[in-house]
C-alpha cells in the first residue's frame, strides 16, 4: 500500500472537518447577532425574516472563541457575564466616538441592570459602541457598570473598551487585568456615576491591580469623588489625552503605582482638593503635558495614611493656572528626594508664588520640605496645551428696557495675561479704552477679563465676564461689564449680536 505524504495528511484532516461542517480549529470565527424583537442580519438590524438571539448573554453562551456578536439598537434589560476568551462585542454605535456622538435613545444598544451590567472575567475581550447604565446594588452584585477581575477565574485579562457610555451607576468601571495582555480605554463617556454603593463617585476604579493599560482620550463629568481611582497595585500605566469636566472633584487619584505617566489630560474648574493627587506608594510617576486651571490644587503629593512616600516624581510642560490654594502642593513627608518640576507654566512669566522665587506671582508651590526644583520656568504655556489661550470678540448688547445698545470688543491672551478691550454705551455716551492684564478662563465656554483703563474713561478699570456659548451668528454668547458705579452692564442675557471665541 503507498504511503500518505505528511501534506497529504494535512490535506485529508482539513478536508475531513469541512466535510463534516465542524468548528474545528480551521473554521471561520461566526458573527452572531442580536435584536431585541428576535430578528435581525450581520447586515441590516431591520431584517425581519433572519432569526437572531433575543439577548446579548444568549449569544455570550453560543459563542467560541475568536467570535464577534453584532448587538442591534435596543434596551437590553440584562446581565452580560463575558467568560469566553477572545470575543468581540458590538453595540450600534461600534466605532463611534461616545464624547462627541449625539445620544439618540433607539439608536443605542443599551445594556441596563440593577446588578451590574457587564462583566469580564476572561482574556482579550473587546467591548465597542454601547450604553451600560443602571448598576444600584451592593455586594455581592457587581456594582460597576464594567466591572473586571480576569484573576479571579484564573485568566489575565486584556480588555479594549472603546466608544461606549458608561452612565448612572454605582461606579463607572472597574478596570482590573494583568501584565500579559494589554488593556485600552478608549473615546469613552464615563458621565453621573454616583449612585449609592460602595465606591460610589467614581469613573474608573481599580480594587484588583491593573498592569499594562492605556487610558486614553476619554471623558469623565458629573462625578462625585473622582474620574479615575487606581488604589490597588498598578504598574505601565499611561493615562493621556482624558478630559476632566469642571464644576465636580473630577481628578486624577494614584497610590501603589509605579513606572506610568499622566499626560496630556485637561482639566478646567476642578473642585477636588487636587486635580492630579499622588495619594502615597507612587513610584517614578511622569506627569507632563497637562492642562490643570482653576482648580484647588493642580497637583498635590502627599501620604496621608502613611502608606509610603512617593519618590521619584517628575513633571515637564504643563500648563498650571489659577488654582485656589496651590499649583503644586508636596506636603512634608510626601516626597523622598527631588521632584524635578522644571520647565512648566505656572499661570505668570515670573513663575511661581514661592519663597525660593522672589516676585514670582503665578500659583503656588507649597513645599515645606524643600525638594521641588521648579527652576527653570515657562513663560508661557507650552505650544501646543490643549487650555484655551485666546479670548476674542466683538458686538452689542442691550443696556436697557428701551432698546438701547452698548458695543464691544476685545482680544487678549493668556499666555501673556495682556491684551486690550473697548466699549461704548451708546445711551450714556460712557467709553472705555483699557487694557486687560489679567485673563483668567474659567472652563472652556467661560472668561474673565481684567483691566485698567485710559485716563478719559468712564472709569479707571473694569471687569468684564463673557461666554463662548455658540457659533457665530447664534447669539448665544454672552458679555457684562462692571464699571465704576455700573455693574454687570449688557447681562445677564445673550449678545445682540456678534460672536464671542474662547479657543
Amino acid at each position: 500500500m503507498r504511503k500518505l505524504t505528511a501534506l497529504g495528511v494535512a490535506l485529508g484532516a482539513v478536508l475531513a472537518l469541512v466535510a463534516i461542517g465542524g468548528r474545528g480549529a480551521v473554521a471561520e470565527a461566526a458573527t452572531l447577532v442580536v435584536d431585541d424583537d428576535g430578528f435581525a442580519s450581520a447586515t441590516n438590524c431591520n431584517d425581519l425574516t433572519t432569526p437572531a438571539f433575543t439577548t446579548i448573554s444568549a449569544a455570550v453562551a453560543a459563542a467560541s472563541p475568536g467570535d464577534t456578536i453584532k448587538v442591534c439598537p435596543g434596551f437590553y434589560n440584562e446581565q452580560v457575564s463575558i467568560n469566553t476568551d477572545n470575543l468581540t462585542l458590538l453595540g450600534a454605535k461600534a466605532g463611534v466616538d461616545a464624547r462627541t456622538r449625539t445620544f439618540v435613545l433607539t439608536d443605542e444598544s443599551i445594556i441596563n441592570n440593577a446588578c451590574g451590567p457587564v462583566q469580564l472575567t476572561s482574556d482579550n475581550v473587546v467591548l465597542d459602541g454601547f450604553t451600560v447604565q443602571g448598576s444600584t446594588m451592593s455586594d455581592p452584585c457587581f456594582i460597576a457598570g464594567i466591572w473586571s477581575n480576569p484573576v479571579s477565574q484564573g485568566k489575565n485579562g486584556g480588555y479594549k473598551i472603546l466608544n461606549n457610555i458608561v452612565q448612572n451607576n454605582i461606579s463607572g468601571i472597574e478596570l482590573d487585568s494583568t501584565c500579559l495582555n494589554p488593556t485600552l480605554a478608549q473615546f469613552n463617556l464615563i458621565q453621573n456615576n454616583n449612585n449609592p454603593g460602595p465606591g460610589a463617585g467614581n469613573g474608573i476604579q481599580t480594587n484588583f491591580g491593573l498592569c499594562n493599560a492605556t487610558i486614553d482620550s476619554n471623558k469623565s463629568s458629573g462625578h462625585v469623588n473622582t474620574s479615575m481611582l487606581f488604589v490597588a497595585t498598578q504598574s505601565n500605566l499611561a493615562i493621556s489625552n482624558n478630559e476632566l469636566v469642571g464644576g465636580t472633584p473630577e481628578r486624577i487619584v494614584l497610590a501603589f503605582t509605579s513606572m506610568s505617566s499622566i499626560t496630556g489630560n485637561v482639566s478646567i474648574g476642578s473642585t477636588s482638593s487636587g486635580t492630579i493627587r499622588l495619594f502615597g506608594g507612587n513610584a517614578n510617576v511622569t506627569i507632563n503635558s497637562n492642562t490643570l486651571f482653576n482648580g484647588m490644587r493642580g497637583i498635590r503629593v502627599d501620604d496621608p495614611f502613611a502608606i509610603g512616600a512617593n519618590s521619584g516624581v517628575q513633571g515637564h510642560f504643563n500648563c498650571i493656572q489659577g488654582n485656589s490654594i496651590a499649583g503644586l502642593e508636596v506636603a512634608s513627608g510626601g516626597h523622598t528626594g527631588t521632584l524635578n518640576a522644571e520647565n512648566n507654566w505656572w499661570g505668570s512669566p515670573n513663575g511661581p508664588t514661592n519663597p525660593n522665587n522672589p516676585g514670582g506671582t503665578g500659583d503656588k508651590i507649597i513645599d515645606p520640605d524643600g525638594v521641588v526644583d521648579f527652576i527653570p520656568f515657562l513663560n508661557g504655556c507650552p505650544t501646543g496645551a490643549a487650555a484655551p489661550r485666546m479670548v476674542t470678540g466683538g458686538g452689542q448688547v442691550n443696556v436697557n428696557m428701551t432698546g438701547g445698545k452698548g458695543s464691544f470688543g476685545f482680544s487678549a491672551k493668556q499666555d501673556t495675561q495682556s491684551g486690550h478691550l473697548d466699549y461704548m454705551n451708546h445711551v450714556t455716551r460712557a467709553h472705555l479704552n483699557c487694557t486687560v492684564t489679567v485673563v483668567t478662563i474659567i472652563s472652556a465656554t467661560k472668561a474673565t477679563l481684567s483691566g485698567t483703563c485710559s485716563s478719559n474713561s468712564a472709569a479707571p478699570n473694569f471687569k468684564a465676564d463673557v461666554e463662548d456659548n455658540a457659533k457665530q451668528g447664534k447669539n448665544a454668547d454672552k458679555f457684562q461689564i462692571t464699571y465704576g458705579t455700573n455693574v454687570n452692564e449688557g447681562g445677564p442675557g445673550p449678545i445682540v449680536s456678534g460672536n464671542i471665541q474662547i479657543k
